[in-house]
């Protein structure tokens, strides 16, 4: 089957045509994808139905499967999906407008993941949109003093800080165990990271996860970063996918960062999440 590549309303995203990522997966198939995902960002394939195990299996080809830290959105019998489900599933915790805020999965790990597979199987009418935006795009548009500024600066990232103040809001979000809190200690990673695959630099900071700067007192990087922040996603970098039942969306996380948007919360939506282990940012 030939493989094709369409870019996506005019923006760093495309759609793939000619992988089927249930059943057999062919070699050439698995390096066509990965080349578009690092070009690109964010890789579409649609109408794609297959099961969880399938979508496990398919994930796997580009590397080992990370097991989210919050066990209460993971299914029981197969902990590599997350169900990202606002009824709750096969024993899961219903998950409200989860991420609806501009991150970059788990970037408060050591090793933030290289990237994460979305597969939609219900969906709202309208609303539940995703926003992407091209970390490398965001860094190549910085003004000079601005990229001699933040080279070469770590930034802190901390999931407590930002789980804690959405629990606030949400009595029915898990509250994170002392054994889960001291799994996620605050890290330390580059401002700007280089990726690993294409030699692009991207910012690497978000307002999901990004809690400070080392070396930098407070009221000053809460300046900067609030000003990286309003840039990464300016809509000259920003992609809006618009879900359709059975779309998989496969997304590169260390040059993306996305935020979900808002439903009415009267329709089910339910998505199926893997995330493949990435390596330290440098």
């Amino acid at each position: 089957m030939t493989i094709t590549i369409t870019p996506l309303d005019d923006s760093f995203a495309v759609q793939v045509s000619g992988i089927q990522p249930s059943g057999a997966v062919r070699a050439e198939d698995i390096a066509a994808m990965r080349k578009a995902l690092t070009a690109h960002g964010v890789v579409v394939i649609r109408g794609q139905k297959f099961d969880d195990r399938e979508h496990i299996e398919f994930s796997r080809h580009f590397g080992e499967l990370e097991i989210h830290t919050q066990r209460a959105w993971l299914l029981p019998d197969m902990p590599e999906i997350l169900a990202l489900n606002n009824r709750g599933e096969r024993g899961t915790k219903p998950i409200m407008n989860g991420g609806s805020y501009w991150h970059s999965d788990v970037s408060y790990k050591a090793m933030p993941p290289m990237g994460s597979l979305l597969h939609a199987i219900e969906i709202p009418p309208e609303g539940g949109d995703t926003l992407y935006s091209n970390m490398c795009e965001a860094y190549d548009a910085l003004d000079d003093e601005t990229k001699t500024l933040i080279d070469g600066r770590r930034a802190i990232h901390s999931y407590a800080h930002r789980y804690q103040a959405q629990a606030a809001g949400d009595p029915e979000r898990p509250q994170l165990t002392a054994e889960q809190l001291a799994e996620i200690p605050a890290v330390g990673h580059p401002m700007v990271r280089t990726h690993p695959e294409t030699g692009r630099k991207a910012l690497f900071v978000n307002e999901g996860f990004t809690t400070g700067i080392e070396g930098m007192d407070d009221a000053e990087a809460r300046a900067l970063l609030d000003r990286l922040f309003a840039h990464c996603v300016d809509p000259r970098f920003v992609y809006r996918h618009r879900w359709q039942v059975d779309d998989l969306v496969f997304w590169d996380n260390r040059m993306t960062q996305h935020s979900a948007t808002s439903f009415d919360q009267r329709f089910k939506r339910n998505m199926h999440r893997t995330t493949v282990a990435g390596d330290v940012p440098a």
